[in-house]
């Protein structure tokens, strides 16, 4: 694998980027606040209430890690640091019980509560089941239920701590393949990991890569942009499933970020060497690419 990062990783807070140029724009009514309401409850990623959220799903928690303050600053949460994170639900295989020969680790989408995530994650590990793969699924859970822009930094936060977990299982399971697959938001979660992985010189505890609808900017995951090279060092491949369609991403996102999402353009740019787009255009809707009618099949092929 090429051992080459463009950009800098760390666990500390993000360093100041368009997002924030863009919240204070909101406040400041530059930004139309109706337009970012119907944004923020366009649901990027949420999953809808279910019946009996599966309390048991074993799952990486940074649930309580995060909150605001009345004026929208992002802190971290007393006894709690950048990089420390949870278990919870039953135990996780290579932690807990006997580890399989891979680790999926599901990463959800803006707006889910913790209910919300723990149906989210049981409908994904079904479709990844009904599509033969037969290895252990987890989720990662983390504070998504903010708005947008407090969303987007807990997400890139939550990185350093989805790392640290990484790094730690592959320290106790070195002969596990770890894979990660992240929905919408969930997406900047999982590539702020791999960019902390890289500059920690851990280049080899991530397999895979699989963003759906991906809610990250679509220049960012090239070679100019702020993960290409975190992607190129620190998986094994990285493979986008997007859509041009995709309504949420193409209102929503374009309104909150003005631009568009790798999730529903690809990559804007050179791509990494390891990094594939797959137009997956039949895709009913933003919240289904982990569902029955989505695209999993595809997924598992890359695996």
């Amino acid at each position: 694998m090429v051992r080459h990062t463009t950009s800098t990783g760390t666990d500390s807070e993000p360093t100041a980027s368009r997002r924030r140029l863009l919240r204070g724009l909101a406040a400041s009514g530059l930004v139309g606040g109706a337009a970012l309401a119907g944004a923020s409850t366009a649901s990027a990623g949420k999953k809808e209430d279910c019946e009996n959220p599966p309390t048991s799903f074993p799952r990486v928690t940074t649930r309580g890690h995060f909150d605001t303050t009345w004026y929208g600053s992002v802190y971290i949460t007393d006894g709690n640091d950048a990089t420390n994170y949870g278990y919870a639900g039953d135990g996780v295989p290579g932690v807990h019980v006997a580890a399989g020969d891979e680790l999926l680790v599901f990463v959800h989408g803006w707006n889910n509560d913790t209910e919300g995530a723990l149906c989210t994650f049981d409908e994904a590990a079904g479709t990844f089941a009904a599509e033969g793969y037969a290895e252990p699924v987890i989720g990662y859970s983390w504070d998504a239920d903010f708005d947008w822009y407090d969303a987007t930094e807990i997400a890139e936060r939550n990185g350093a701590k989805l790392a640290a977990f990484t790094r730690d299982y592959k320290a106790a399971n070195p002969g596990v393949a770890v894979r990660y697959v992240a929905h919408s938001l969930g997406a900047r979660v999982a590539l702020m990991a791999l960019q902390n992985l890289a500059h920690w010189g851990r280049y080899d505890d991530v397999a895979s890569l699989s963003l759906l609808g991906g809610a990250a900017d679509d220049e960012s995951v090239s070679m100019e942009g702020s993960y290409g090279g975190d992607i190129e060092a620190a998986v094994g491949h990285a493979d986008n499933f997007w859509m041009e369609d995709d309504d949420v991403l193409n209102w929503a996102y374009g309104t909150a970020e003005w631009g568009e999402a790798v999730g529903n353009a690809g990559c804007d740019g050179t791509p990494p060497s390891n990094y594939t787009d797959h137009n997956v255009a039949y895709v009913p809707s933003h919240g289904d690419y982990y569902r029955e009618d989505g695209c999993i099949h595809e997924v598992v092929a890359t695996f």
